[in-house]
Parts: structure tokens; C-alpha cells; sequence
């Protein structure tokens, strides 16, 4: 039996309005960004949880699921491909944080798979952050965090790397599997070069064996070999460990924007950051002000690098700016914050 003129209308609006909520929804509900974003605090928490309620891969679960839901209820969302400051998008934070079933819920989308290609303003495309993999190599790119000075930032990485190993980071391998079988392009000599580019404190070894043999297998294997010589010397006696990094070796770099243009760096007030700690100071023999610049990179809930830049005109001897430096240092391995940034916070010090 044909429909009347008023049933056609009925399920024309009814059609609209089924729309309109489907729409509704995925514009209210966490963009894939923010998930993966909330998913690096959620994951750093679970492992430093003494009795988790879930584990990491539940987590991950959890925001791919959101996400597939996206998908299917509006494909070729616009938050699905979107690209910050930096031109990254959310494959692309999924591919550097290791996250497997986020990338292949993300590649579900045909938009995000027609961008699988896309480049941020590095240069880099998902599959070449992905075969950096930052979750297990920061002490192959900055050697000088393994020092007594930096040691405090490293437990909550090494807690995710430790995290990763248990599977022979198959998680990483995955990642760069599934972008593959996307599209991706696997460029090593491109992911070489650009890795070198921002990794200048990398060791002269280390670049002579980027030369002849695959990048993320080079580098995961100097990170863990780098790692296991610290922790048995720091077995044998913690003092004859570096007490600090090279006298002016440059921790943070300049991040380029869209255009090619410097970003500066963020303040810390326009972080999203679910903990961050106050610096703890103790009673010194010493009495004056000083103020001290830190700028950090930050990245899966976790404060990687800082360098220090000291403010005051007259600061004091250097075994007072050791320890202040110190106190900073304590504080910032505490903070979670949202995303890869870099950012600047001044701190002052008044003893009277």
C-alpha cells in the first residue's frame, strides 16, 4: 500500500531528527584527539596504580570503541582527520603513542585513510612517528637524561616502556603493520633523516649505525642497551654515574607550525594537565631570590625533557642552583598533562 503525502512527511522528519541526534552525539561526545590524549594520563595511571581496576589494553579498548562508534555513526567526521598547530593528526598521536586498536579503529574511516600519507609540518607521516617509537627510545635521542640530575623524570616512561617489553613490543610493530595495510608509505630513509633532525643529542655510535640497519629496531635496541648499562652501574655506586648532562646540551627543540613558521612555546597555563606537583623546598643556608625558567616537552601524560634558564641578575652559587633545579625537576616528573607540547613555567625561590 503506497504511503499517504502525511506518512512520507512523518518519515522524512523522523529520518532528519535520527540524523540530527547521530550528529548531536558525536559533536558532544570526546573528539578522537581528546581520547587519546585522556587515554596517555589514563595509561600512566594505571601503571603506577598499585591495585588498577583495569589494565592498559582495557583503556585503549575503551577509546577505540568510542571512536569505531564515530565511525559508524558519522563517517568522515571532521574530527576524525583534524590537524593541530603542528599539522598532526589523531592517526598520527595514535601511531606515537603505540596504540593499536586506536589506529585500526581510526583507519576504518575512509577519510582517514585517504589522508593516510599526510604529513606534518616536520614532514613526518604516521607510519614514520610510529617507527621513532618514542614510547621506548627517549634515552636513544636524548642520552643525557640518564644523568643523577634527570634520572627522577625517567620512572613513569620507564614504566610504560617495561609495559611494552613484556610483549617484545609487539605493539609497535603493530602500529606500522596496520598503517601499511592502510596505505601507508614505509619511508626508512625519510624516517631516518627526519629522526636525526630532531634527535641532534643522539651519539656519534648510534648515527653511524642508523646507516646500515633499520631505524625503530636500531633504536629500541640502544635504548635498552643505554638503560641497561645506567642501572648496573647505579648498582655498583650510584656516584659514579654522571652527576649532569653536558654543559650546554639543549634538551627541547623549536617546533615549526603549518607554515613553517617557530611555534613558541606554550605557558603552562594553557595546558590541560589532570596532576601537576608543587615544588617541595626544604631549609638552605643561603638567603636571596631567584627565578628559574624551565622549558618542557611533554608528551603521553609524561614530562620527558626540560632545559633550565636562569632569570636573576645575581643567582646564587651553583651547588644552591644544583638543588633548585633539583626541586623543580622533583615536581615535574608529577605532572600529567594532555598531549605532546612544549611549554615554559618560571619558578621563584625567596629565602629571608
Amino acid at each position: 500500500m503506497p504511503l499517504r503525502p502525511l506518512q512520507c512527511v512523518g518519515a522524512l522528519l523522523l529520518a532528519l531528527l535520527a540524523a540530527l541526534h547521530q550528529t548531536a552525539q558525536a559533536q558532544t561526545a570526546r573528539t578522537p584527539r581528546q581520547l587519546i590524549e585522556d587515554l596517555d594520563v589514563e595509561v600512566r595511571r594505571i601503571l603506577e596504580s598499585g591495585k588498577p581496576d583495569k589494565t592498559p589494553e582495557d583503556a585503549e579498548r575503551a577509546a577505540a570503541d568510542e571512536i569505531a562508534a564515530l565511525v559508524r555513526s558519522a563517517e568522515g567526521h571532521l574530527s576524525l582527520t583534524d590537524i593541530d598547530q603542528r599539522g598532526r593528526t589523531p592517526l598520527m598521536l595514535a601511531a606515537a603513542g603505540g596504540y593499536p586498536l586506536v589506529v585500526q579503529a581510526l583507519l576504518a574511516d575512509p577519510s582517514v585513510k585517504l589522508r593516510v600519507n599526510q604529513p606534518d609540518a616536520a614532514g613526518a607521516t604516521a607510519w614514520i612517528v610510529a617507527s621513532f617509537a618514542p614510547t621506548l627510545t627517549l634515552v636513544a635521542c636524548q642520552p643525557g637524561t640518564l644523568t643523577r640530575e634527570r634520572y627522577v623524570l625517567l620512572p613513569p616512561y620507564l614504566r610504560r616502556m617495561s609495559h611494552l617489553l613484556k610483549t617484545n613490543a609487539a605493539a609497535v610493530g603493530e602500529v606500522m603493520a596496520l598503517l601499511q595495510q592502510g596505505g601507508a608509505e614505509a619511508d626508512e630513509a625519510a624516517a631516518k633523516r627526519l629522526w636525526l633532525a630532531q634527535c641532534p643529542n643522539a651519539t656519534p655510535a648510534l648515527r653511524e649505525a642508523l646507516a646500515g640497519n633499520r631505524l625503530t629496531q636500531t633504536l629500541v635496541n640502544e635504548a635498552l642497551a643505554r638503560q641497561r648499562e645506567f642501572n648496573d652501574a647505579a648498582r655498583k655506586d650510584v656516584m659514579q654515574l654522571p652527576e649532569k648532562p653536558p654543559e650546554g646540551m639543549k634538551f627541547t627543540r623549536e617546533d615549526k607550525g603549518r607554515n613553517g613558521a617557530p611555534l613558541p612555546a606554550l605557558d603552562v597555563q594553557q595546558l590541560h594537565c589532570a596532576h601537576m606537583e608543587k615544588p617541595q623546598v626544604g631549609t638552605l643556608q643561603w638567603s636571596g631570590n631567584v627565578r628559574i625558567r624551565a622549558v618542557v616537552r611533554t608528551r603521553g601524560g609524561v614530562v620527558e625533557t626540560v632545559d633550565f634558564e636562569t632569570m636573576s641578575s645575581r643567582p646564587p652559587a651553583s651547588k644552591f642552583m644544583d638543588y633548585f633545579r633539583a626541586v623543580i625537576l622533583r615536581a615535574l616528573a608529577g605532572y600529567q598533562c594532555k598531549g605532546e607540547h612544549t611549554f615554559e613555567q618560571e619558578f621563584e625561590f625567596n629565602y629571608s
